[in-house]
């Protein structure tokens, strides 16, 4: 029962940052906390949720969150009043003794502290048992040929909260590149989405071309530290590719709901929806789930490369435009005029 709370309380995490609610104040009443640090003083009230991301946050005796309060790493101190649920994820709690939870209190991988009159009006769900559970044999028989065998059972649970972490990990990323490389994400967007074949084409051609040119570099001491640099470019073209087909996704969703968002804002949420579609997918379906990630993947890398990382406007030369429309008018079985 516990487990299943737990789950539910997961995936309210994730609602936070979801395009609903939250979002629909256009985030004016929750505060998000990206490693800074935040005080709610004394009298204060924060009409909404308080998400802390490798942070520290301080609610002095006297103030009250109407809403959530979530801790992915960091340290929150209560001693105010919260009218919701409170979520640890690593870090720490500590609860003052005049701290109100009037919720449940859900702690994974994270300390709390929790002073005498520190009240909870709901269930204290804390720690769970580790990634993996360990069956050894009661018996060892070193006679035997065969060794003892060991068996390894990964948690489900904790494949969720991981999964949730990382997903929460890519929207932060996303939201910081965004915030400081704006127009770079916004020429790879525009690259990727004005001609997907010859961006799609150069990420493949990437893929295959970049395993053989590590190894030439790698065959000569001196240059390999050039190959490792390769694989670092490589990566954070890699990155930027995803937030930029991010930013695309988020975008639509705002137009959809019939809203602005910052660029910042829109791409947080495109990428966490994106990675939460394809990633999800390759879950699901282990044996080819992981090919639409890596298409779409190989689609944002070539964009960033032929964009020379979003520095500048890709222009397809007439050729390959022709040869572009020539293809989709193979695919589409047309017969050529």
């Amino acid at each position: 029962m516990k487990n299943l709370k737990l789950l539910i309380y997961l995936f309210v995490i994730a609602a936070l940052l979801w395009p609903g609610a939250a979002y629909a104040r256009d985030l004016m009443d929750d505060k998000v906390v990206f490693g800074g640090t935040y005080t709610l003083a004394e009298g204060e009230t924060l009409d909404g949720s308080l998400i802390v991301i490798g942070g520290a946050a301080t609610l002095e005796a006297g103030s009250t969150v109407n809403g959530d309060v979530v801790l992915v790493g960091g340290t929150v101190d209560s001693r105010g009043t919260v009218n919701g649920d409170m979520v640890g994820i690593g870090g720490a709690l500590q609860l003052g003794g005049a701290a109100v939870v009037n919720g449940d209190l859900v702690t994974m991988g994270a300390s709390l502290q929790r002073e005498a009159g520190a009240q909870i009006s709901g269930d204290v769900i804390q720690g769970l048992s580790l990634p993996f559970q360990f069956n050894f044999p009661s018996e060892m028989q070193f006679d035997d040929v065969k060794p003892p065998m060991m068996d390894v059972s990964p948690n489900p649970v904790l494949k969720i909260v991981w999964f949730t972490f990382r997903m929460f990990i890519w929207a932060a990323l996303a939201v910081l590149l965004v915030i400081f490389f704006p127009s770079q994400a916004d020429r790879v967007a525009r690259a990727a989405l004005d001609q997907p074949l010859i961006t799609g084409g150069a990420g493949l051609l990437t893929a295959l071309l970049a395993p053989l040119a590590f190894i030439a570099l790698s065959v000569t001491i001196i240059l390999i530290p050039v190959a490792f640099v390769e694989v670092v470019l490589l990566g954070i073209a890699w990155l930027l590719g995803w937030v930029a087909l991010g930013l695309e996704v988020g975008r639509r969703i705002a137009r959809m709901l019939n809203q602005e968002w910052a660029p910042a804002i829109a791409a947080g949420v495109g990428t966490l929806i994106l990675y939460f579609v394809l990633v999800g997918f390759d879950e699901l379906v282990p044996c080819v789930g992981w090919l639409p990630r890596v298409l779409v993947g190989l689609w944002g890398l070539g964009a960033v490369l032929l964009t020379y990382f979003g520095t500048r406007e890709y222009i397809a030369s007439p050729a390959a435009v022709e040869a572009v429309q020539a293809a989709e008018v193979l695919m589409k079985g047309e017969p050529d005029s």
